[in-house]
């Protein structure tokens, strides 16, 4: 039985007995293509099993001829294009180099031919150019599409693999070594490199995600984990470089950890950018621990953190609201600052306002914001609180 890649067309005369001569001396072709092929890497290290791409390149020579003359495809051959395109996706072929492999189909056979015919039907065989050449870009096409559809796969299995590696080395906080190293070859990065890692609130996870493709694109060693439905970013630093580029996450929403200074560090910032993340700082950029640091102590005070809120803000609470906002934008940038002048400057009003203000606020709260350790007080009492602006 025999199948026909598409309706057949017959060649004319010296075309047939062109492609009928290079069939029965099919041997050479394939050797001249195979010598080829030695040449290039990855095939020149076995990236491919020598008998396969032998057999490859025989099937894919007869199939082309049979193309360009017009004669059937036996079944054996129908589905040859499909076969070598998963093969080397699966070897880890570069397209490009697939690509030119299979092109240099045309100029064997286009040797091949020139070396047979004689010099009446050299005319004939100029014009029948286009057609060896449809020949090969309709093999070329069929590999290609068959390469990218199984890359698809390979990549997605790969994905997969990477992510329940990196989860077993979160799992063990890695502890394990054996895991350490198999994350460090699953990821490409070296285990005793630094390590950026960036977690993203649940209502905003799309901007690191984007973030993670563009690192990606510029050659930046990156990974994206899913931890608790909450994508998190984990990307080695280029070498000497020893704190997050601003550019990597600027404008992106997220949980930023220190540095971490091994893979084997990896899963303890995960933790931190994962808490960073969940306290609701992280809208606008990145934040890391020295900009909410006050968010991430309330969050684990819990209950007693309502408690202190009430203790510290009961008295403000039972003032105008006019008032109330104008103390609590004042005490927001004394902490910023430490400076009553540079407040002044910010919010337009006088110095002696500002004091003014600071006063009244240590009469309401019995915080003293000049003072380091009611200043903290302050703000870790401003972060519990959930009553009012």
């Amino acid at each position: 039985m025999h199948t026909s890649l598409h309706t057949p067309v017959t060649a004319d005369g010296p075309l047939r007995r062109l492609v009928r001569s290079c069939l029965d001396d099919l041997d050479e072709l394939v050797a001249v293509f195979l010598a080829e092929l030695r040449s290039m890497e990855p095939y020149a290290s076995d990236a491919v099993p020598w008998p396969e791409l032998r057999d490859h390149a025989e099937g894919s020579m007869e199939l082309l001829l049979r193309l360009v003359g017009g004669l059937t495809v036996p079944d054996r051959l129908a589905d040859l294009c499909e076969r070598i395109g998963r093969s080397r996706a699966q070897a880890g072929v570069p397209l490009e180099v697939l690509l030119h492999a299979v092109r240099f189909d045309f100029r064997v056979l286009w040797d091949a031919f020139t070396r047979r015919v004689s010099e009446e039907e050299m005319a004939s065989l100029v014009r029948s150019a286009s057609r060896v050449w449809a020949a090969v870009d309709h093999h070329t096409t069929r590999i290609h599409l068959a390469y990218l559809a199984e890359a698809a796969v390979v990549a997605r299995e790969q994905e997969h693999e990477r992510a329940q590696l990196v989860a077993r080395l979160l799992a063990t906080d890695a502890r394990d070594p054996q895991v350490v190293a198999q994350v460090a070859t699953a990821l490409d990065v070296s285990a005793e490199a630094d390590f950026a890692v960036a977690a993203a609130p649940l209502s905003a996870t799309r901007p690191l995600r984007d973030a993670v493709d563009e690192l990606s694109a510029r050659g930046i060693a990156v990974h994206l984990q899913d931890v608790d439905r909450r994508p998190v970013l984990i990307a080695q630093l280029p070498t000497g470089v020893t704190a997050v580029p601003a550019r990597w996450l600027q404008h992106v929403p997220c949980g930023l950890a220190p540095v971490a200074r091994t893979l084997g560090g990896v899963p303890r910032a995960v933790r931190i950018a994962a808490e960073l993340a969940a306290t609701g700082v992280a809208e606008y950029g990145p934040r890391g621990l020295t900009d909410a640091w006050s968010s991430v102590v309330a969050g684990r005070l819990g209950e007693p953190g309502g408690a202190l809120a009430a203790e510290v803000f009961g008295a403000m609470r039972g003032i105008g609201a006019g008032e109330r906002a104008r103390l609590l934008e004042t005490a927001r940038a004394y902490l910023r600052t430490g400076s009553a002048g540079a407040v002044a400057g910010e919010l337009y009003c006088h110095r002696n306002t500002v004091l003014n203000r600071l006063r009244r606020i240590a009469e309401l709260t019995g915080c003293d914001l000049t003072r380091p350790e009611q200043a903290a007080l302050f703000a870790v009492a401003r972060a519990c609180d959930r009553t009012g602006p």
